[in-house]
Parts: structure tokens; C-alpha cells; sequence
């Protein structure tokens, strides 16, 4: 078993990893955002290079909202040396004021409406059934990153930090796991073999844990990737976003360009679950584990790549836990 800190590379490069892989992933999963799986297989295949998306006024390497939002973190968390509510609040609405959404989900704009009329983070969240979307977790890598050597303050962060757009059970629990996965990797101490053990561990009893045994169950009878994305789903709701982005992440932990092909051949919010996966494995694997090419190609992966640095300079080198 490794100790904290060994991972399988330089700490600096994991977080690096993540940022730029939840990007990728973003980007990757963009032009085929809504598409059913089966459209996807027959038109292009197995979907390993960054694609034009004219219909969308978006060109190959740019993401959607998925990675605007996760900026809007990581430049609060830069600026104020930790998560700070009202910091990262005013980000999202400097974001939702510029109009350039790429994608944004109901849930995140009619919070988005509220914080920018001046209700308080801390009411602005959507509640009910319709809350229970993946926004919060596609975003939250950045919370993961900056608490991975305090696991409670990590819960506690990313409770805050999901419920300003999605003040939901299962959206939050969503956002712990895919943060606890991502401090986890990041800090050099995940071991795949026991990842959704310990993930549903810390998030408790939920719908998320329960889907999240269902994947485990499916790696471990074999199942292939498509039937179990097709089973697992792949939609915006959070049960299946966080199911599906671990699958595919525990598939082939060692391969960051599989993983991530695979999240985006699943189809519907396939740049979601790609974002997701994509910063799990990113965190796991390290920058140098994400192709040349689409670190590259990818939209602002300088600007990126520095908030990611700049993180873990904040966080120090995470070889001890509190």
C-alpha cells in the first residue's frame, strides 16, 4: 500500500492532473453532449480527439460550463488562500453576468438569478427533487484539491460550496465523493481496490452510495464499460454521474486517455461525467498521464495548470494528514 504523499507522481503534478483532466474531459465530451451512446458509437466511435461544435459556437478544445465553473473556484480559492463562501459567490455571478454559460443547468440558473439579485449564498441554492443535478460536483475538484489533508473540512466546504446551487441531499453527497476521491488521489493515498468502500463510507447512507455499490459490483463481476453505463446511467442527476465517472475511473485507473474515452462514449451529459472522471484520474495519474495532445489542445490549460500549482502551494506538500 503506498503511504500519503507516494502516489505515482510528484504532488504538484496530481493537482495539476486534475484541474487539467476534469478540463479535458469537459472538452472532450462537449460536441457530443446529449447524444445517446449507441449515436455516438456509430457515428465516430470511441471519441479520442477534441471535435468543432459550430451548433454550439464552440470550437475543438473548449469546454463548457462544467470547467467555467470550476475556474470560478480555484480563482477564489487562489486569491482569498481558502475556500471563502462570499468570495466564490461573487465569481459565479461575475460568470453569469458575462453570458458566456456554455450549457448551464436549470438549477444553476435560477441560482444564479438569485445571487445576482443579492440573496446570500447561503439561500440561493435551488431545494427539491429538481436539485438533485450533477452541477455542484462537476465543479467541486478545485474544494477537493485545496482540503486533502483535513477529510472534515473537506465535507464541510463542499456542503457550503454545492449548496449555493444545489441545496439538495444527494447533490451535496454527489460533491462529497467525487471531492473525497479527488483529496484522495491527490494526496498519493487512493487505492482503487477499496475507493467506493471508503467513498460511501464518508458520505453515508444515500442514493449515491447505493448507486455507487452498484458499480462495484459491476467492476467486480466484469461487466463491460457500455452495459454498465447504460445500466448506471449517464444524465444529469448526481446518482449517476458520480456512479458512472468512478466506473470508468476504476476500469482502467492507470489510463487516463481510456478512462476518459470511455465516460464520453456513454452519452447524454457525457462532458459531465467525463469532467468528473477526468479529475479523478488526473489526481491519480498526474499531469504527464493526460496525452500531449489534449493538454495541448485544451481550452486555457496554461491559466489552468497555474491555478492548479498555485493550490497546492497553499496546501503545501500534502505528505501529512490532520
Amino acid at each position: 500500500m503506498r503511504k500519503i504523499g507516494e502516489g505515482t507522481g510528484p504532488a504538484q503534478a496530481r493537482f495539476q492532473g486534475s484541474l487539467l483532466g476534469l478540463a479535458v474531459g469537459d472538452a472532450l465530451g462537449m460536441p457530443v453532449e446529449g447524444m445517446r451512446a449507441s449515436e455516438i458509437r456509430k457515428r465516430m466511435g470511441a471519441v479520442r480527439d477534441f471535435m468543432d461544435a459550430p451548433w454550439r459556437m464552440l470550437k475543438a478544445g473548449q469546454w463548457t460550463d462544467d470547467t467555467k465553473m470550476m475556474l470560478c473556484h480555484a480563482r477564489s480559492i487562489v486569491r482569498c488562500g481558502g475556500f471563502d463562501l462570499e468570495d466564490t459567490a461573487r465569481e459565479f455571478v461575475a460568470w453569469f453576468d458575462s453570458r458566456d454559460w456554455r450549457g448551464i443547468g436549470g438549477a444553476t440558473y435560477e441560482s444564479m438569478s438569485r445571487l445576482a439579485e443579492g440573496v446570500s449564498p447561503r439561500e440561493s441554492g435551488m431545494k427539491g427533487e429538481m436539485a438533485a443535478g450533477n452541477g455542484a460536483a462537476m465543479r467541486i475538484a478545485p474544494v477537493g484539491l485545496l482540503d486533502c489533508r483535513d477529510l472534515e473540512g473537506l465535507r464541510r466546504d463542499v456542503r457550503a460550496a454545492a449548496a449555493i446551487t444545489h441545496d439538495n441531499a444527494e447533490a451535496v453527497a454527489g460533491s462529497q465523493a467525487v471531492a473525497y476521491a479527488v483529496a484522495r488521489a491527490a494526496r498519493g493515498d487512493l487505492e482503487p481496490g477499496s475507493l467506493i468502500t471508503d467513498t460511501a463510507g464518508f458520505i453515508g447512507p444515500c442514493a449515491v452510495a447505493e448507486r455507487l455499490e452498484m458499480a462495484a459490483r459491476f467492476l467486480a463481476g466484469g461487466m463491460e464499460v457500455e452495459e454498465a453505463l447504460a445500466r448506471l446511467g449517464t444524465s444529469g442527476y448526481v446518482v449517476e454521474t458520480v456512479a458512472s465517472a468512478f466506473f470508468c475511473f476504476l476500469r482502467t485507473p492507470g489510463d487516463f486517455e481510456e478512462t476518459v474515452s470511455r465516460a464520453v462514449g456513454g452519452g447524454i451529459d457525457a462532458d459531465t461525467t467525463a469532467a468528473v472522471a477526468g479529475a479523478i484520474s488526473g489526481a491519480y495519474n498526474g499531469l504527464e498521464a493526460i496525452p500531449a495532445r489534449w493538454r495541448d489542445g485544451v481550452e486555457a490549460g496554461g491559466e489552468i495548470a497555474d491555478l492548479a500549482a498555485r493550490i497546492f502551494h497553499i496546501v503545501g506538500e500534502p505528505g501529512a494528514v490532520e
